[in-house]
């Protein structure tokens, strides 16, 4: 009989603890230097439940495409994801019959997600918070610190290469230009495109500047980027134009 209370009294002060826990819902805090993650790099985050040890905190994200990952005690990295849908777009159809169908891959870009926060309590996951983060593409391309418009001949052959500019960022990132296309408009023709494959300007590009006079139109297009973990990120503005003063 002693026994059996003893037990009965065990259950009934477990059952007080967790009510405890799960009555009252523990503060979670997640904490970024902003409500903003960037595409193409590395995002941390760090979150922290009052109460509660940090080994049964769980974080997942909802309403968004990306990967969470834990770092260390309260730290997460944060990758966001574009999500890809693919289908089949039917070309030519006899008799009911598809003779010829091409694949057609669609990048649906992330504006926003949602992280989640629960607790594992025993068996239990126990919801205790979101934040909803905006995400944003930070790259910025640009040439003697301009973006477009008005360029002496002189500064674009003494500086023959596009920056990615990362504007008051908070944490370090690193960014590669791969590709860029530049076109050139004078008022006798329109030149053929000339293709670079990193953020250097090519020598035939360098030659044709030198040839250029006041008027004449620089088209510097389809500029494409990779990030930290080697993936392309989109650039903020991927076209420029100047215009040779």
């Amino acid at each position: 009989m002693k026994k059996l209370s003893l037990i009965a009294l065990m259950l009934i002060v477990s059952c007080i603890s967790l009510n405890a826990q799960t009555a009252a819902t523990p503060n979670a805090v997640v904490a970024a230097n902003t409500q903003i993650l960037y595409r193409g790099v590395d995002n941390p985050i760090s979150i922290a439940v009052d109460g509660i040890s940090d080994e049964y905190i769980i974080a997942e994200v909802s309403d968004g495409s990306a990967k969470i990952k834990k770092e260390g005690k309260g730290s997460y990295i944060v990758n966001i994801e574009d999500v890809i849908y693919t289908y089949d777009i039917i070309v030519d159809v006899v008799d009911s019959i598809s003779l010829f169908q091409i694949e057609k891959r669609i990048k649906r870009p992330n504006n926003a997600i949602r992280i989640n926060v629960y607790a594992q309590l025993g068996k239990e996951k126990v919801y205790l918070s979101s934040t909803n983060f905006k995400v944003k593409d930070i790259p910025e391309a640009k040439v003697v610190n301009s973006d477009g418009g008005y360029i002496a001949k002189k500064d674009l052959l003494n500086n023959p290469y596009i920056n990615l500019k990362v504007e008051d960022f908070d944490f370090p990132v690193e960014y590669n230009i791969n590709n860029f296309m530049m076109t050139f408009n004078t008022d006798t023709n329109t030149e053929a495109p000339l293709i670079s494959k990193s953020n250097k300007f090519t020598p035939e590009m360098i030659e044709k500047i030198k040839t250029l006079k006041k008027g004449d139109k620089i088209y510097i297009e389809a500029i494409k980027a990779i990030g930290d973990d080697s993936k392309e990120v989109k650039v903020a503005n991927p076209q420029m134009i100047f215009t040779i003063k």
